[in-house]
């Protein structure tokens, strides 16, 4: 027989015995049950207090009606909520419209921005600042301030708002969790 035939048939041979002849290999192994306990979610919601009546930057009232606004008028009006926060790394960002929609009869429609600032307590939300669980059952308090366009054509038609009745839209708070693993 030739040196590489019985050098083929060696191989072979080592091949079959390391594979254990053709049967499944034997191997231990070991696991234990580790208990997996109970998870409970948290929650994130505002609940809704009062609101003042809608105000003029000087001062002045208006039992919820805004009447006689002419341009360049700025309205505030401020609500409470109380904010739900519960959960580990839980943070949520503050956010409001920065325009509002004011439904009148064409072509008097068009938008009025609003800026909204908060506090929390008594501490005053900066832009970026977020909400947390330290946050839970605290009041937060919504201030809204709409400016009636001056002088832009483009925001609104306002030779078309006089004697114009028109709608505010609703103002909406919306407090969104932030990803705590960005």
């Amino acid at each position: 027989m030739k040196k590489s035939t019985k050098g083929a048939i060696a191989a072979a041979a080592a091949a079959v015995l390391l594979l254990g002849g053709g049967t499944t290999l034997a191997y231990w192994t070991a696991s234990v049950d580790i208990a997996g306990g109970t998870i409970t979610a948290g929650e994130l919601k505002l609940t809704p207090g009062t609101c003042t009546d809608w105000t003029y930057a000087g001062g002045t009232a208006n039992s919820g009606t805004v009447t006689n606004w002419v341009p360049g008028d700025v309205v505030t009006k401020s609500c409470d909520y109380t904010i739900v926060a519960k959960g580990d790394n839980l943070a949520a960002k503050l956010t409001a419209p920065a325009t509002l929609t004011l439904n009148g009869t064409a072509p008097a429609t068009g938008q009025a921005t609003v800026d909204t600032t908060y506090t929390v307590g008594t501490a005053a939300i900066v832009d970026g600042e977020l909400v947390t669980d330290g946050d839970d059952g605290k009041k937060l308090t919504a201030t809204f301030t709409v400016t009636f366009p001056y002088g832009d054509a483009t925001a609104i038609n306002a030779n078309a708002t006089q004697s114009w009745a028109a709608t505010l839209n609703n103002l909406n708070v919306t407090l969104t969790q932030q990803n705590p693993n960005p």
